[in-house]
């Protein structure tokens, strides 16, 4: 490091170290064309404490790193209370990382980080994710070329390499894939496969907006069943279950959620929502004072969605519920002018969904990493 240059890390505690930690990405993909900048109303709330579920009832501390006083990276230190609850390992997180091109900054944050996790009995750092799994993970490793759907993570391609000079390890890889109305294909099983399952008792319905409470705690119980035996699952509670509801309902297709039902029970969920990023990226980050208006007017012009979640209790997952939420899916994403899709984020050792993808010919266009290492 020049001896002109001096790095001093920050926790965040005041007003302007908050600004400058909610600020940074504005600043550094400024002149990327791929950066989606997120609402900063919506980001100021996602990181305050008094707003957030997650940090309501988590330990977690926002650094921020300045080079000659001028911020110059980020990153948060997460300590996650459920995941000691359900896994045998002490893992702590990182999340929100980011940095101008200098090793130097970023080995000072990930250092940073790591000693306030390791102070709180944490043995495992892994990261990236914000603040939880259930939240955006993931650090972009391939497929750079195009701006990410709603909810995924976009970073610089030398993150990687900083991450693996501070010693992480891959621990898991996630894919993204693409599909359109023209390359989706459907076995001619597809057809019948509705028809067998109502001779099944079972049933699929779209979303009840007039009941969205008990609509959130269903998809909760059924996430919390179905992921169970994912890599690193972590529950998720009915008060986050309801949040993420409310904070995608003024966008949300009711015709774009499914819940499968067998004699009344649920049994299997899905959940699309369309890409608000297409009409996002042109904002700034800012809806005051008239992109409001341009937002409302451009809301229509969204060509495509993301399917979010989709799974299936363990017991009903041969019955082809899978392919029916996806049929379903194309039919009423076609009717509100959808005609491309993500599927995101599928586990790399999920190897009955990523089945599942390939024979619907959808296409993996994006891979994301969750990295680790012992401490």
């Amino acid at each position: 490091m020049n001896r002109c240059e001096r790095l001093e890390i920050k926790e965040v505690t005041c007003k302007k170290s908050f600004n400058d930690f909610v600020f940074l990405p504005y600043k550094l993909y400024k002149n990327d064309p791929n950066w989606v900048p997120p609402l900063i109303s919506e980001e100021k709330k996602f990181y305050n404490p008094r707003c957030n579920v997650f940090m309501k009832s988590n330990p977690v501390t926002l650094f921020v790193c300045y080079k000659n006083g001028i911020a110059a990276g980020r990153i948060a230190a997460i300590i996650n209370r459920d995941h000691w609850k359900h896994h045998s390992d002490r893992a702590a997180f990182f999340g929100s990382y980011e940095c101008v091109e200098d090793e130097k900054i970023s080995e000072a944050l990930l250092s940073t980080a790591e000693n306030w996790v390791k102070e709180r009995g944490a043995d495992l750092f892994r990261g990236p994710t914000t603040f939880s799994l259930n939240n955006i993970s993931g650090l972009l490793v391939d497929g750079f070329t195009e701006a990410p759907f709603i909810m995924m993570p976009y970073n610089f391609s030398y993150y990687e390499k900083f991450l693996e000079h501070s010693n992480f390890k891959p621990g898991m890889n996630f894919f993204a894939y693409e599909v359109t109305d023209t390359t989706i294909r459907f076995s001619t099983v597809i057809d019948r496969l509705e028809k067998r399952l109502m001779e099944q008792d079972i049933k699929i319905r779209s979303l009840d907006t007039n009941n969205l409470a008990q609509e959130a705690e269903i998809m909760e119980s059924l996430f919390n069943d179905a992921w169970r035996d994912n890599w690193g699952f972590i529950p998720i509670s009915r008060d986050e279950a309801l949040e993420d509801f409310i904070r995608v309902k003024p966008f949300l297709k009711p015709d774009l959620v499914f819940i499968a039902e067998h004699q009344g029970k649920p049994v299997g969920f899905s959940l699309s929502l369309p890409d608000l990023n297409q009409v996002l990226q042109p904002l700034g980050g800012r809806l005051l004072p008239f992109n409001w208006v341009r937002l409302a007017l451009n809301i229509k012009k969204i060509t495509q969605i993301r399917v979010v979640l989709m799974g299936v209790l363990k017991e009903y997952r041969s019955k082809g519920i899978d392919f029916l939420f996806y049929q379903k899916t194309v039919e009423n994403s076609l009717k509100h002018g959808f005609h491309r899709a993500e599927l995101s984020w599928i586990l790399e050792n999920n190897h009955g969904m990523n089945k599942v993808l390939k024979h619907i010919n959808a296409k993996k266009y994006k891979t994301y990493r969750i990295f680790e290492k012992t401490i």
